[in-house]
């Protein structure tokens, strides 16, 4: 991504040459490790030590995978070193892949332990602010216990449960939320709010059942007993970074200090505690808007295998004119309030992305323009930038005549 950001060329090469030749093994390898690896293979490649299958443009090559996400929803990215440094369990090895859909992951070893998604959500739209700590409670608990009564779908499942007990508590109905509080999804400080009480709720939880019932098997050694929190982050940062109401309401900017001391001590039941997942078909059930995302329309009509679900958020009925429309809300607005959101997730955020192709959705002063391929590339980069994790889907409002032009092709390159 640096390469891609400094339009720089980028070595494609066998990692399976690179191993045998001279003994790298690129794939675990991120962070500073792998910048200095891969500097060695492009040593051996100008010695010709190593065969080059390629050598392009990095630009060009994200390029590419970018037109596919325009024209299929795919491929989906998820940023190895963001989620590697935010990985609790860096001294049992490392992540090597996101999940299906992008938001639940950790450790895994081929033929011992396997990564099991162990996931609930908080229905915001009915939540009351005064009911989330016990709401976050009562999540934890329901999936911990989950892992003691559910027989795991193979062994290596087991193994991993019983080993790193990853859960993932995650959201949906935000949007109906933001707009229940005449929110948009501009107001990044009450997010982060939000998501701050969460996190805290959830892990002081976790804290509260290695009390119990002892902490994961591989806590000794983790970012966790080190007394770092959320994303394997200093305990500084979450005083730092405590939003403005959890300052001054009492000494709530101290309860990470605190939480973090009673961790080292009593060590922490889970290794991974948060993930938001899609939900799209679960929220129909509760009849809220799927996920963190904003909702397609204020109105429109869900087609599925079972046939079409009119949808029309309560919430977002009543108050519309505090709520934007995904069809034509900018996506970098999108990205920076997932941004907020995953610096109080512990592990990820099913991110989709929509982009509405036609003139002058969001260019109202220039009613001819429409989005460029440039605009969906900025957009993309801002998501690594600002420390998402993942990309899910890309869909786009399609027009008939969209094509890249040759102009636009090379603004993006170059």
């Amino acid at each position: 991504m640096r390469r891609v950001q400094n339009r720089e060329m980028w070595s494609l090469v066998d990692p399976y040459e690179v191993k045998t030749k001279l003994g790298i093994d690129l794939p675990p390898l991120w962070g500073q490790e792998f910048v200095d690896a891969y500097a060695k293979v492009e040593e051996a490649i100008s010695a010709n030590k190593l065969v080059l299958y390629k050598q392009i443009n990095a630009r060009e090559l994200f390029k590419m995978a970018m037109r596919s996400q325009v024209e299929t929803g795919m491929p989906y990215l998820w940023f190895k070193d963001t989620a590697n440094r935010a990985n609790p369990n860096q001294h049992e090895g490392y992540i090597p892949g996101g999940n299906l859909c992008q938001e639940s992951w950790s450790n895994v070893e081929p033929g011992k332990l396997a990564h099991t998604c162990n996931l609930d959500s908080l229905n915001l739209a009915n939540l009351e602010r005064e009911e989330l700590p016990e709401i976050c409670e009562t999540a934890v608990r329901l999936l911990d216990n989950t892992i003691e009564i559910n027989h795991a779908p193979f062994e290596d499942s087991g193994a991993h449960n019983n080993r790193y007990r990853t859960i993932g508590v995650g959201c949906m109905g935000l949007a109906d939320w933001l707009a229940k509080y005449r929110l948009s999804y501009t107001d990044l400080p009450s997010i982060s709010h939000l998501f701050e009480e969460i996190g805290y709720y959830c892990t002081r939880t976790s804290m509260e059942l290695a009390k119990e019932r002892g902490a994961y098997p591989a806590f000794e050694g983790s970012e966790w007993s080190k007394g770092h929190l959320i994303g394997a982050k200093p305990v500084e940062w979450f005083v730092e970074n405590a939003t403005q109401k959890a300052r001054t309401e009492g000494s709530r900017g101290k309860r990470w200090i605190e939480l973090s001391e009673a961790i080292k001590k009593y060590g922490i039941r889970n290794s991974h505690i948060t993930a938001i997942a899609p939900n799209t078909s679960s929220s129909l059930v509760q009849g809220c808007t799927a996920s963190v995302l904003p909702a397609y329309s204020r109105f429109f009509y869900d087609k599925w295998a079972k046939g079409t679900v009119p949808i029309a958020p309560p919430f977002i009925k009543e108050y519309f004119w505090f709520y934007p429309e995904n069809k034509t809300l900018e996506q970098t607005k999108v990205v920076k309030a997932i941004a907020t959101m995953q610096q109080w997730i512990d592990t990820g955020i099913s991110m989709e992305l929509l982009f509405n192709l036609n003139q002058g959705v969001y260019f109202p002063d220039e009613p001819e323009r429409s989005l460029q391929a440039k605009d969906i590339f900025d957009t993309l980069m801002l998501s690594w930038q600002e420390g998402c994790k993942a990309v899910y889907y890309i869909r786009t409002v399609q027009k008939d005549n969209f094509k890249e032009t040759d102009d636009t092709c090379s603004s993006c390159a170059n």
